[in-house]
């Protein structure tokens, strides 16, 4: 498996000399991966072909120079700096007559999308919809687009993909959504008047049928059986995780006694009242194959909780079977029988409403030539590599049979997998002149079906083109990019594919693909610059909200700024002025434990704590080869012993507390002395002695805490952190980074807000991000790529002229 051609990045060589060397020595993978200092998996993994990252690879070279492997050691050794400048980027074209259109799927706060929108001051590019099935990111896009320019309409949409029937569902929701945030009036026209209005009737006939469950749930809400229910309901049953899976699965508001709402659904926006019109078909009705589909997926979710019910566990697990079964009960009470009828008669007639119009021929043929006034030249986000890496042809077969067929196909696999075939329909939707996806870097780049081995790429082209009946083709290219190498100050190696629209010549196609990747090179961003000109940061706990800390403005000190390209990018203006900012919000970090930031003070930059271990110092091999001579003694030699050690402060301590003494003596050791040195100062023992953290080592999360070095990039930004920032600490201040300082990592602009989410919710989707100077860069190459196209297809309609 490959994510990309090895010698790409220069280590198909290098694992050549490795397996050569290995066979050489006559070494199984089990020792050669220990000398090596990395583990039998990813050595197999890394001579089969897959993606060597830079550490691993200064290992191979290390291995193979003679020079031992330095596993505990104070001091980081310098890695050799490369500083390969060539491919000198070739510069924007002039910006077409107006923007391009972008959308983003899967688009967290939009990283990816924000690179297009900032080049050349968004004459090239504009985002026109960004989707994500999460609230917090989609807000945060949304407060930002309107410093673009792009009005006060929200460009952002919290949907989830997989609530797509089809591509012609897909098309109609951009069309609508386009035509507001374009402000195109004939366009808005034009989908009003469609096929004798028939989107205005199913929008009516949408809404007719929310609002007409939603005064069904009320009724049961107000009878005596649904209070008796609620009462004997344990509310904590409720909260749990598989239950509110349970209520998101079906888009069902979870039990109250409160008046019923229901979630945001695809298509629930509020429409003006009218008189309502006639049903499709002239009357209420819902064809019965409907009725059994959803009747199975009410049973199917039912069922996945009763194997929650019965699960094993232990203490809190146990609780929570418990409780999962106290809202087990709960569905079989006559009230949610009810409500279950209810919820049958509302699913079933909303999917035929949709499958009735998405579904007819002459709508989508209308669709298609109403999107040629809003048409999409850039589709931009991944879908999760699980999906991916499973998915098949019999799914391709299947993406394709739903062109016509709303029905979803039972061998569809995990949501993963339906978020990979609604990418694919979303490409067939909107048929962009180039998509670009990002994924994480060991994505897996071949597919082993029934033992047959497909490459990614190949398998993505043949969906496309499957489920668009062969009406649309792309030519595709894939690189491994690590934005260390292009300016950015972080060490992030992700996955990127390009596909270009095949034009008369695919031959043509495929070369601009690979064009689209081909990024130029910068010199390496050490973190220091990403912290230059901060001020200390403000302090919170989990939800910065709750004291207005993340919106808090922070002064920055522009009296150091680096001529570096990373320099220049974060402190860019605003668009639409021309003056850097002079203050970030977000400059938000938790508040360290006492006990933590004695630690951190004690750690040197680019150090881990695992670092601190000792597995071969002798003084700890004496230590315990002299403890455990004493356990071998008898208990009667033991007591004499310790009898005959009268004087102060020698006493032989007894077996048991030898036992605990000997387990101390690891190579944890030296990090034990340092924690109880600190808890012994502060008064209190600390936290890390407890819970077996102190044993984790290299293959167990040993780096779950670690200084990072301002003098070099730091390590990859994660959605970790929004659990712990521990892995982030400060190069030099005994605490962690703060949201701010993240974000100028993953280099989003100092103009970039993220007031107004809790410190958490910002720590996740910049951990989650594209960088954006790395979209920036690739919106470059983007650019020329379509004026090329657009150049060609002139030249080629002038020879025909001529």
């Amino acid at each position: 498996m490959s994510n990309a051609d090895p010698d790409r990045n220069g280590t198909g060589a290098l694992m050549e000399r490795v397996r050569a060397t290995i066979a050489a020595r006559r070494l199984s993978h089990k020792d050669a991966a220990a000398l090596i200092g990395v583990g039998k998996n990813t050595l197999e993994d890394h001579l089969a072909g897959e993606h060597v990252r830079s550490d691993s690879a200064e290992k191979y070279r290390s291995w193979l120079a003679g020079r031992q492997r330095a596993s505990n050691v104070f001091v980081l050794p310098s890695a050799e700096r490369e500083l390969d400048l060539q491919l000198p980027g070739e510069e924007s074209p002039p910006p077409p007559s107006r923007p391009r259109l972008v959308v983003d799927i899967f688009s967290g706060c939009g990283g990816l999308s924000l690179g297009f929108d900032l080049l050349e001051g968004g004459s090239q590019f504009r985002t026109v919809l960004a989707l994500d099935n999460q609230v917090a990111p989609i807000a945060t896009l949304n407060r930002n687009a309107a410093a673009l320019g792009h009005g006060e309409r929200a460009i952002g949409r919290v949907v989830d993909l997989t609530e797509f029937l089809n591509a012609t569902e897909f098309l109609a929701f951009y069309l609508q959504h386009a035509g507001e945030a374009l402000d195109d009036a004939e366009l808005q026209a034009g989908l009003r008047t469609l096929d004798d209005g028939a989107f205005l009737l199913f929008l009516d006939e949408i809404a007719r049928t929310d609002r007409a469950f939603v005064e069904r749930l009320n009724a049961i809400r107000s009878t005596p059986n649904w209070a008796a229910a609620c009462g004997g309901l344990n509310p904590r049953a409720v909260d749990q995780t598989s239950v509110g899976r349970f209520h998101d699965a079906l888009r069902l508001p979870r039990p109250s006694r409160k008046v019923a709402t229901l979630p945001p659904l695809l298509w629930s926006a509020p429409t003006p009242e009218r008189a309502s019109p006639a049903s499709p078909g002239g009357k209420d009705r819902t064809d019965q194959d409907w009725i059994a589909e959803v009747e199975a997926e009410w049973d199917a979710e039912v069922e996945l909780l009763a194997g929650r019910r019965e699960g094993d566990g232990r203490g809190q697990l146990t609780a929570s079977a418990r409780r999962v079964g106290a809202f087990a009960d709960f569905l079989a009470t006559d009230a949610m029988q009810q409500v279950r009828a209810a919820w049958i008669e509302w699913r079933a007639r909303r999917e035929w409403l949709r499958a009735s119009l998405f579904c007819d021929a002459r709508f989508a043929s209308g669709l298609r030539r109403l999107y040629e006034r809003a048409q999409v030249a850039v589709l931009v986000g991944g879908p999760p590599c699980q999906g991916f890496s499973r998915i098949g042809r019999g799914k391709i077969r299947s993406l394709r049979e739903a062109r016509i067929q709303a029905h979803p196909d039972t061998e569809a696999g995990d949501a993963r997998n339906r978020l990979f075939q609604q990418y694919v329909t979303v490409l067939s939707a909107l048929r962009p002149d180039v998509f670009l996806f990002e994924n994480v870097a060991h994505f897996r780049s071949v597919v082993r079906v029934d033992g047959a081995a497909f490459q990614a790429t190949e398998l993505l082209k043949e969906a496309i083109e499957r489920v668009s009946h062969g009406e649309t083709r792309y030519e595709v290219a894939q690189e491994v990019i690590d934005a260390s190498r292009h300016g950015v100050p972080q060490t992030r190696q992700r996955y990127f594919m390009a596909g270009v629209l095949t034009g008369r010549d695919a031959e043509s196609s495929t070369r601009l693909a690979a064009a689209c990747l081909e990024l130029r090179r910068d010199r390496e961003a050490p973190l220091a610059l990403a912290l230059a000109g901060l001020p200390a940061p403000g302090v919170a706990g989990g939800d910065g909200r709750s004291t207005g800390a993340m919106d808090a403005q922070h002064a920055l000190d522009h009296s150091d700024a680096d001529a570096h390209a990373f320099s220049r990018w974060v402190r860019q203006p605003r668009p639409g002025t021309k003056v850097s900012p002079v203050t970030v919000d977000a400059h938000v970090c938790r508040a360290p434990r006492s006990d933590d930031a004695a630690l951190f003070a004690l750690m040197g930059p680019g150090r881990r704590w695992m670092d601190y271990r000792a597995e071969q110092a002798n003084t700890s091999a004496l230590l315990a080869g002299l403890v455990d001579a004493l356990l071998d003694l008898s208990d009667d030699e033991l007591g004499r012993l310790g009898a005959s050690a009268t004087g102060p402060g020698r006493p032989i301590p007894g077996r048991d507390a030898l036992l605990d003494l000997r387990s101390r003596i690891d190579g944890a050791l030296p990090l034990r002395l340092l924690l109880e040195q600190i808890g012994a100062r502060l008064g209190t023992p600390h936290h890390l002695l407890e819970g077996g953290y102190i044993a984790k080592k290299e293959s167990n999360h040993g780096d779950w805490l670690a200084r990072l070095d301002a003098s070099r990039p730091s390590k990859t930004m994660t959605s970790h952190m929004s659990k712990d920032t521990y892995a982030y600490v400060h190069p030099s201040a005994p605490r962690t980074l703060s949201v701010r300082e993240a974000a100028r990592v993953q280099t989003f602009p100092d103009w970039f807000a993220f007031g107004g989410v809790a410190l958490t919710e910002a720590f996740k989707m910049i951990g989650n991000a594209v960088p954006p100077m790395i979209s920036g860069a690739i919106a470059t190459r983007v650019a020329v790529v379509l004026h090329r196209r657009e150049v060609a297809g002139r030249e080629a309609v002038a020879r025909q002229r001529g």
